[in-house]
């Protein structure tokens, strides 16, 4: 795969949730995704194409990001096929593919929702809260002296949309490419990365921030006038007991999401009353 090819192919990917449906899911943007490597491919057999473009338009689903790795993979394998040469090994490599297909897009899902929307993208914000509240940002609830400028306001944002976004994009690119040049099948580049120990080290990392945040609260909160205020230090506590018992819910293999429910239902009830 040349490199113009691959920046097409990366360039279309933003694309793959275009299409999206209830019935086959990602297959319009994967079908597009993969449009111009195969219209290369199979450019001295163009007949071909309509029963490739078949395949392709079944059923896919899988994180948007990690995708890029069955984008590589599959093209790899696609290469494959077309070297065939009677119809018992052709086949063979089609029904290979359909595997590749479906375990690598199952796999990548998983790492991805993990790595991204449960690790990435929480973290991100507690980036952006821990700034915002350094620069003086009132989201405690505390009058903190002197008002902060707009330029404070964005580029704490800025620091979570970029810091999220340039490892998106990073694997985005790398998965593409290592998945294609990948000699070992059974893996197809994913153990290039270290995701278990990058999501364990994240999620710690994030929960160094959210001490720090709240403790910068308490510290900013003990200087203002309304030391007694008891709707504060509950919110304060309330995220202290939630973060703790989620370590104890982990080791009992409890879902964190009953977890997640709870402490959503009783912060609200907190910042009713």
């Amino acid at each position: 795969m040349s490199f113009k090819l691959q920046l097409i192919l990366f360039l279309r990917s933003f694309f793959l949730q275009t299409g999206w449906n209830y019935r086959k899911y990602q297959n319009i943007g994967f079908t597009f995704v993969m449009w111009p490597f195969l219209k290369n491919l199979y450019k001295q057999d163009p007949d071909a194409l309509p029963s490739v473009v078949t395949r392709y338009l079944q059923n896919f689903n899988t994180h948007p990001v990690m995708a890029s790795f069955c984008f590589g993979a599959l093209a790899r394998q696609e290469e494959d096929i077309l070297r065939t040469k009677n119809a018992k090994e052709l086949e063979e490599q089609i029904l290979l593919w359909a595997e590749i297909k479906k375990g690598l897009s199952i796999t990548t899902a998983s790492i991805g929702d993990r790595l991204f929307w449960g690790t990435l993208k929480p973290f991100s914000l507690l980036v952006a809260l821990f700034l915002w509240l350094v620069m003086g940002i009132n989201f405690f609830e505390i009058q903190l002296p002197p008002a902060p400028s707009l330029w404070y306001v964005f580029s704490a944002g800025a620091v979570a949309f970029i810091s999220f976004n340039a490892v998106a994009l990073f694997i985005k690119w790398k998965g593409l490419s290592i998945s294609y040049h990948n000699e070992d099948h059974r893996c197809f580049g994913l153990t290039e990365f270290h995701w278990n120990e990058t999501i364990y080290n994240a999620k710690r990392l994030g929960l160094v921030f959210t001490i720090g945040m709240l403790l910068l609260g308490i510290y900013y909160f003990m200087q203002t006038s309304h030391a007694q205020n008891v709707q504060f230090m509950t919110k304060a506590i309330l995220v202290l007991f939630f973060i703790s018992i989620s370590f104890i819910t982990r080791r009992l293999r409890i879902p964190n999401m009953y977890l997640y429910l709870i402490a959503v239902l009783v912060f609200n009830i907190v910042c009713y009353l």
